[in-house]
């Protein structure tokens, strides 16, 4: 394993900058360090102030590469998320029964959640109780639309979490691609018209459950608690 070097290409300005600072603060004390005849208690209060410098220095360089790596997730993080405002096509799938259908929203005067999942996703397991209450809570607001990214053990998954919703599996890869799918679960509303209003991915926790809450005016439950054998894995 190649060891952390402790900063990156981008954080070398900022490094130099604090490195000349402690090595000022050196300087400036050295002298008085090893001058003949100081007493000790001068001594160690110059050690102690090259070690404030040090940690300042230190503390100044983890709040600038907490920054960027927190601009940089959240660039990764848009790569796979529609942008509010984008109008995404109808989508062409199969019911559960088989039947080639269309998920259009022209036709429609409610926006549409839909909720993308996979029968064998463990966030999606943990998720269920905030979907499902906000399917009872919602679902004279807006037309809930379930998808499955898999069909494998779908009528059985959804006849255990009693989803009385809609379900649509076999979406084509194009249709994929231009909603970006394939985390789950990931839950995207659309206008009649539409356009994209929001596009959570990921299970509601944090700061995406108060987003959820907020926008749909609902109190949801939080995470389901997993078997071991069960339980996500980061």
């Amino acid at each position: 394993m190649r060891p952390w070097s402790g900063y990156q290409a981008a954080d070398v300005p900022v490094v130099a900058l604090l490195r000349s600072q402690v090595v000022n603060a050196s300087e400036e004390i050295s002298p008085s360090i090893l001058g003949k005849g100081q007493p000790a208690s001068r001594v160690v209060l110059s050690m102690i102030a090259i070690a404030l410098v040090a940690s300042i220095a230190l503390n100044v360089l983890l709040a600038h590469r907490v920054r960027s790596l927190t601009f940089a997730r959240s660039a990764r993080m848009a790569e796979f998320r529609l942008n509010v405002g984008a109008t995404v096509p109808p989508i062409a799938a199969k019911r559960l029964d088989g039947q080639q259908d269309t998920i259009s929203y022209e036709n429609t005067r409610e926006p549409t959640v839909l909720y993308v999942f996979t029968p064998a996703c463990s966030w999606c397991a943990r998720n269920i109780d905030n979907f499902k209450k906000l399917v009872l809570k919602e679902r004279g607001q807006f037309r809930i639309v379930g998808i499955s990214l898999s069909q494998e053990r779908l009528s059985e998954y959804v006849e255990k979490n009693g989803l009385n919703i809609p379900i649509y599996v076999g979406l084509s890869e194009e249709t994929k691609r231009a909603y970006k799918l394939g985390s789950t679960p990931q839950t995207i509303v659309i206008s009649p018209e539409g356009k994209v209003l929001q596009d959570w991915a990921g299970a509601y926790v944090g700061d995406q459950k108060s987003q959820v809450e907020a926008f749909f005016h609902v109190s949801l439950p939080g995470l389901r608690d997993l078997p071991k054998a069960q339980a996500p894995k980061n």
